[in-house]
């Protein structure tokens, strides 16, 4: 049986096609009903006018022809970049406010946290971070090991109603956590959400074993 894995998707796009790639990827990401690979969602990062693709992925020999046929064929991509997770924590009730950031009914920012930790530190600062108290303005999503990425050992998704308490809560609540080497923050502008809050439940479930209470 194929344990479920998390694919986090880096898309390149080419210097003024961005809108084209946009609307291409989304076409053809909405035309996939494989189950082999579920995208969750599909971010714009406005700094590098790139597109940042989530997907749960139930067969990961499935996950290259995804990538060729889906996302590598789209007009405007010039390359992709993907960093896959196979276990991690996350706390439901956060996840269930993603696609109200999505909709930009509630005034919350996002971000995601490259953190990259010291060898023989790995599951204490692991869980360090994960117990950090309770933060008046920032919610961890969640905390994914990504030890397969070239960027980050683990990666976080954070959800405020304040974006500048998202960078206070990394550098003086992450950073400081014993075997934490270095931090790389990407603020989350825009979303366009393929799942439902139902497969958002489903995803919690499925692939977040540890920690499916939140």
């Amino acid at each position: 049986m194929n344990e479920p894995t998390l694919a986090i998707i880096d898309a390149n796009i080419r210097s003024g096609q961005d809108e084209l790639a946009r609307e291409d990827v989304l076409a053809r990401l909405g035309e996939y009903q494989e189950p082999c690979v579920r995208p969750l969602w599909v971010n714009w990062l406005r700094a590098r006018a790139d597109l940042r693709i989530v997907c749960l992925v139930n067969e990961l020999a499935k996950l290259d022809d995804f990538l060729i046929d889906v996302v590598r064929e789209a007009v405007g991509v010039t390359g992709t970049r993907a960093v896959l997770a196979f276990g991690g924590r996350v706390h439901i009730p956060a996840l269930m406010d993603v696609p109200l950031a999505a909709a930009g009914t509630q005034s919350l920012y996002a971000a995601t946290v490259r953190i990259e930790l010291l060898p023989g530190y790995d599951r204490p600062a692991f869980n360090a971070i994960w117990s950090l108290p309770k933060h008046p303005h920032v919610r961890p999503v969640w905390l994914l090991r990504t030890y397969h990425s070239f960027d980050a050992d683990v990666n976080m998704l954070l959800l405020s109603d304040d974006e500048p308490a998202i960078t206070g809560y990394v550098m003086s609540w992450i950073r400081p956590v014993k075997g934490v080497v270095d931090t790389e923050i990407s603020s989350v502008k825009d979303w366009q959400m393929l799942a439902t809050a139902e497969e958002l439940v489903e995803v919690a479930e499925q692939f977040f074993v540890e920690d499916r209470a939140g």
